[in-house]
């Protein structure tokens, strides 16, 4: 039987709400979803719920055990890196080919995405939730600007997938702001290397950049712990 638009339209809702939780690291590592407290919460049936944590699972932003259910990863450094090298070469394809193709139009896209970020105060989630949200989606707008152009759909969704992975480790990792590092300068410093079309310049910057995010989330894991 066909799905109903009502029964899809509450589906891609609960994907999209549990799916902003987890990015703005709204849930602790290895929380486990209860898929009749999670319907009862937001109103839908145990199968919608069920629909939209597979969906998530199948994009890697939850884990789905055998008898054991839904949760949120508890990510091993190996898969830090792993996800940090993979969202590195993808990104600096997406890039790259966005700074061969791009037109005008992008360009000012990217100088908007940049402003808008670089207006927009970076603060800790568990220090101001509000601020936290509006500078993660500056972020992303911003990264998703860069690589706007790349003109290949499957690219872009490959890209996305792999920024929402990063987001979460990013995100439970919990990194202190300011510390040793001028975020604010990197984000510059890109966006004025894709703007005056240095495509090798802007994939080193963007290279560092992850980098710099991976080695810190490693080193607040690592402090959690002890």
């Amino acid at each position: 039987m066909a799905r109903t638009d009502g029964a899809e339209t509450r589906h891609h809702t609960l994907y999209l709400e549990i799916r902003r939780n987890l990015l703005r690291g709204s849930f602790p590592v290895g929380h486990r979803f209860k898929l009749s407290k999670l319907s009862t919460e937001l109103g839908v049936s145990v199968t919608v719920a069920r629909e939209a944590l597979t969906r998530l699972s199948e994009q890697g932003l939850v884990v789905l055990e055998p008898n054991k259910g839904f949760s949120v990863p508890n990510f091993t450094d190996a898969e830090i890196n792993d996800v940090a090298f993979v969202r590195t070469e993808v990104e600096s394809i997406a890039v790259r080919r966005s700074i061969e193709r791009g037109g005008i139009e992008w360009e000012s896209g990217v100088v908007a995405a940049h402003h808008q970020l670089s207006a927009t105060p970076n603060a800790a989630l568990d220090e101001d939730p509000e601020a936290n949200a509006l500078w993660t989606s500056a972020h992303r707008a911003f990264h998703e600007a860069c690589a706007a152009a790349c003109d290949s759909p499957r690219l872009l969704a490959f890209r996305t997938q792999l920024y929402d992975q990063s987001e979460i480790i990013r995100q439970m990792a919990k990194l202190q702001r300011g510390k040793r590092r001028d975020v604010a300068g990197e984000h510059a410093a890109i966006a004025e290397a894709v703007v005056a079309r240095d495509a090798d310049k802007a994939v080193l910057l963007l290279h560092t950049h992850i980098e710099r995010t991976r080695r810190s989330c490693l080193e607040s894991w690592a402090a959690a712990q002890t």
